[in-house]
């Protein structure tokens, strides 16, 4: 009976240190924008990430990188045929503003959200924005010419390449997957991991643009 009292005590222990520990890394990551997961490829920071671009919006209008000056533009780039990681960083996207929304109602304006294809031959304008309509109503989609995608994605950084297709599939785009954080001025901030929990990232997002504000 003793030795039971003594191993329930110890999975309890262990447990109650497991959800602390948990707990403080959850409470360090919401603080320290720095310490938030990376994603799958390091950012040259020997170099300039950013710079100008015109791209074509997805009311066929023309955007450029000075439409966003003065904001903090939150950036995916992928495509709309992509199976997996594109929905699931246009979707830690869309729940951290809708968090922030909650949260940080008066900070939230601030950002703004950009989808960036790379595969620009069949994400035409009304093929974004159908597209968009699944994830939150603030994100902008961005499509051009594909040599004008490639100069921006070298510009920021992004790595991309067109698969071959086969005859039972179409073709797929391999690419980075970072989520790129810009500063009111256009320059390289921090960079998300799709599997940011959008809790942590809406609260990396807020202090950002705190401490911009302070």
């Amino acid at each position: 009976m003793g030795l039971l009292i003594l191993g329930v005590a110890i999975i309890l222990a262990v447990g109650f240190y497991l959800y602390i520990n948990n707990r403080s890394s959850e409470t360090a990551l919401a603080t320290n924008a720095d310490a938030l997961p990376k994603a799958d490829m390091e950012v040259d920071l020997d170099a300039p990430v950013g710079g100008p671009f015109i791209l074509t919006g997805t009311d066929g209008k023309p955007v450029s990188a000075d439409d966003f000056r003065g904001k903090y533009m939150l950036m995916v780039f992928g495509y709309t045929f992509c199976p997996d990681v594109c929905p699931m960083s246009l979707l830690a996207v869309s729940n951290a503003l809708y968090d922030m929304e909650k949260k940080y109602p008066d900070l939230v304006s601030a950002i703004e959200p950009v989808f960036v294809t790379l595969d620009p031959e069949r994400d035409t304008p009304d093929a974004l924005s159908d597209y968009l309509q699944s994830f939150h109503p603030r994100i902008t989609g961005l499509t051009g010419p594909l040599p004008d995608i490639k100069r921006m994605a070298t510009a920021y950084a992004v790595r991309f390449s067109k698969t071959e297709a086969d005859a039972y599939s179409t073709y797929l785009i391999d690419h980075s997957t970072n989520i790129m954080l810009m500063g009111p001025d256009g320059a390289y901030l921090t960079h998300f991991s799709p599997q940011t929990p959008p809790s942590l990232m809406a609260s990396a997002l807020a202090s950002r643009v705190k401490r911009k504000d302070s």
